[in-house]
């Protein structure tokens, strides 16, 4: 009997082991037209985020989803909500990570517009039910959902609201025109690599109010930008499984630790490789003067 529960454990683990996504090396390429409300990095940032897009849909395919999106806009003394539904077709894979650099064409349209075309390569993999769905919201002076927003003004306050499925653990970067990877979760004073959470919590972090007091101290973020207008990514990792942060650097009293963006990505593609329950929330945030 004890051999057949040995031999039925071994299976056990084998056939989780098959059952776990493989990695797939794919291309795409997708060409963005941009207005006269697009920047040269606009387009940029848009092309590579089609081609990665294109690559995804070729290798895992799409499914078409709806959604319901409320816009809350002051007007006339009052607040007027509207409502509308969208149908998107989203992709069936997750990008991993690019191989090598992405390759741009890019050209002027007959209105003079920018025309970009984005070649890339990379890792991927079809998305599977280990990877938690949690909520990450990016809140703008204040610390409720009901203040979720991605563009601030020079000076606003960022908070972040989190909320998930399991027990876990969570780091979030914050990469900005510099090119470099700042650690913004585990705080500047946690002796730790990331930050525990508890299924079903509500946490909002770089908030003094609503700080939980077993991530320590916390750091209060302020967006400031001395260019019209400066676009950052915040990168929100959270798994059910425990892991560290990249490896960063001390920059300085008061100045989160760092690295550079291509050895964050590097270790992200790595953490992501070795964690198929990892999940991963890219949210762009906008800056004006």
């Amino acid at each position: 009997m004890k051999r057949l529960s040995v031999f039925l454990l071994m299976l056990g683990a084998l056939l989780h082991v098959v059952a776990a996504p493989a990695v797939k090396t794919v291309e795409g390429v997708y060409t963005f037209y941009g207005d006269d409300s697009h920047s040269r990095k606009d387009c940029d940032r848009l092309a590579l985020e089609g081609a990665r897009l294109n690559a995804l849909a070729k290798a895992f395919g799409t499914v078409l989803t709806q959604s319901t999106m409320s816009d809350v806009r002051t007007a006339d003394g009052g607040e007027q909500n509207n409502f509308a539904q969208i149908s998107e077709t989203d992709v069936k894979g997750e990008w991993i990570e690019d191989i090598g650099e992405p390759e741009f064409t890019r050209s002027m349209d007959a209105d003079g517009n920018m025309m970009v075309t984005c070649k890339v390569r990379g890792r991927a993999r079809e998305i599977s039910n280990e990877a938690p769905d949690f909520i990450a919201e990016v809140l703008r002076n204040g610390n409720t959902r009901g203040q979720s927003a991605t563009t601030f003004r020079s000076g606003d306050d960022m908070a972040l609201y989190v909320q998930t499925p399991v027990d876990g653990y969570l780091v979030v970067y914050l990469v900005g025109a510099d090119r470099r990877a700042y650690t913004l979760l585990p705080y500047i004073n946690s002796d730790g690599g990331y930050a525990r959470l508890r299924h079903g919590k509500e946490y909002v972090f770089f908030n003094e109010e609503k700080a939980a007091p077993e991530h320590g101290e916390p750091d209060v973020m302020v967006m400031l930008t001395e260019e019209p207008v400066e676009y950052n990514t915040l990168y929100v990792v959270f798994s059910p499984k425990a892991f560290n942060k990249a490896p960063d650097e001390y920059q300085g009293d008061g100045v989160p630790r760092s690295l550079p963006f291509n050895d964050f990505y590097s270790w992200l593609g790595k953490a992501r490789r070795n964690d198929p329950s990892m999940a991963v929330k890219k949210i762009q945030l906008t800056i004006n003067q």
